[in-house]
């Protein structure tokens, strides 16, 4: 297993761990999912510190995204509010612009990751991916997020692309099965 791979699957093991004890205090599941950004944020950090000779676009891309994404959370933004302001500054789109803009640049990779491809099966998944992100990113679905995200993951197993970052896919899947659970369950 590669550091990399080692990075994605303690961050999932640190999750369902989480979960875990608080289904165990309290008879649920809750996965921390406000948190996800900033997982995502630390690991294309991480990712990049290690890998910044190579593939250097799409390590910037992977952190503006995770910033972006930080940035587009109502959690982020506790640190900096009152909650009276806090509560004035969400009735405004600042947020919503950051979402708009993470949403964006995950596209961005989808059709990245599609202009690469060259195997017929990988690039079937990743066109197909087109559709479920879209619609989940246009009706904030994790459903679809998650459906797209898995696309992306069986995609960039069968042709790599942008090697180590095709690894955040499982990421981003990972994290979205646990806000989805989280909101399901």
């Amino acid at each position: 297993m590669t550091r990399e791979a080692r990075t994605i699957f303690l961050s999932i093991l640190t999750w369902v761990i989480f979960a875990t004890s608080i289904f165990l205090n309290q008879g649920s599941f809750i996965f921390p999912f406000p948190l996800n950004e900033f997982i995502l944020l630390a690991v294309t950090i991480q990712f990049f510190v290690w890998h910044s000779k190579s593939n250097v676009l799409a390590g910037i891309l992977a952190i503006f995204a995770g910033i972006v994404g930080v940035m587009g959370t109502q959690f982020f933004w506790t640190f900096f509010y009152a909650p009276v302001e806090m509560e004035k500054f969400m009735s405004g789109l600042t947020t919503d612009y950051f979402q708009i803009t993470y949403f964006f640049l995950v596209l961005i990779a989808i059709v990245a990751s599609i202009l690469k491809q060259k195997s017929g099966t990988a690039l079937l998944f990743s066109i197909i991916a087109l559709a479920p992100f879209l619609i989940g990113a246009w009706t904030n679905n994790s459903l679809f997020l998650l459906f797209a995200y898995g696309l992306m993951v069986a995609s960039t197993q069968v042709k790599k692309v942008y090697t180590p970052y095709h690894l955040l896919w499982i990421l981003l899947f990972a994290l979205e099965t646990s806000e989805w659970l989280t909101l399901v369950l």
